[in-house]
């Protein structure tokens, strides 16, 4: 961009642009430099699609399935399985925390051992909130049948 605005201004390229162009014309087809560029840019490029195109590690927490009973049409080979996104989780103890009382807002990060929940209060004494903001998100995660629970941390934030 800025060898761009360069070339806008002056009405030529910068030497640092030009410069590589240059040497790279007056390189042979077959020498040594242009075969060790062309292998880097290859070996990069297969890297770049690689990283593109293979899936990485999903992270997810697993949920108790209750059991169907047998009762089910379909027959499934293999024990069913559940799962809860972290994404998910966190959004689903934010919204626990945003309907106790006294609560004005709240965001929630999640792992797979863990969930962070941050709430914001106008209360000065948020010792009980804490406690209540804690229990109540806690009982909620036990509730949507997470198989293990994760712990819960409660950051409060009092804004006077």
């Amino acid at each position: 961009m800025w060898s761009a605005v360069f070339r806008l201004t002056t009405g030529s390229w910068s030497q640092a642009f030009t410069e590589p162009f240059t040497w790279f014309s007056e390189q042979a087809w077959n020498s040594t430099a242009v075969w060790t560029l062309g292998a880097l840019v290859a070996a990069a490029g297969l890297i770049l699609l690689l990283a593109g195109v293979l899936p990485g590690r999903f992270h997810a927490l697993s949920v108790r399935v209750p059991d169907a009973g047998g009762s089910s049409a379909h027959s499934v080979s293999g024990e069913p399985e559940a799962v809860m996104s972290r994404r998910a989780v966190a959004q689903l103890a934010a919204a626990t925390c945003e309907h106790i009382d006294g609560v004005s807002s709240a965001s929630a990060t999640a792992t797979d051992r863990e969930v962070r929940v941050t709430a914001s209060t106008a209360l000065h004494d948020t010792r009980d909130l804490h406690r209540w903001v804690g229990e109540g998100v806690r009982s909620r995660l036990e509730a949507s049948g997470l198989d293990p629970v994760p712990g819960v941390k409660v950051f409060i934030r009092s804004s006077d």
